[in-house]
């Protein structure tokens, strides 16, 4: 048997299994993307800023006086980005209340039961994550 054709053919399958797992890397990071818990925080949002505005400054060779001078749009731009982000956490918290009010309205006192302890059981695995 010629080992040329063998080879060609274990190599396409190799290239073919490389890219399927890229793909589904790629996709179950999209799937299980929901903003990370880290970018939530405000210390990570400064340090991007910082990053941002470093980088903004280099592009268009900004002077010492200039970079002052648009350091505060800068620091209003973190101060709006956290506001932003504080009011559309506390409106999601507000829609999962009345979400879980009427539903509760509906459900027998086992559904109840099972209901809490579901409810409990997410709030458990959330306070565990990093």
């Amino acid at each position: 048997m010629n080992a040329k054709p063998v080879l060609k053919v274990v190599s396409c399958l190799v290239a073919l299994f490389v890219m399927g797992s890229m793909c589904g890397y790629a996709m179950s990071a999209r799937v299980h993307s929901s903003r990370p818990a880290w970018t939530r925080s405000e210390e990570w949002t400064r340090r991007w800023l910082e990053q941002r505005m470093a980088q903004d400054f280099a592009r268009i060779d900004a002077t010492p006086e200039q970079q002052a001078k648009l350091k505060p749009s800068y620091d209003r731009l973190l101060s709006d980005f956290n506001a932003i982000q504080q009011e559309s956490a506390q409106k999601v918290t507000d829609a999962f209340k009345r979400h879980g009010l009427d539903m509760w309205k509906q459900l027998t006192p086992e559904q109840r039961e099972i209901i809490r302890q579901t409810n409990q059981e997410r709030l458990n695995r959330k306070a565990t994550q990093p």
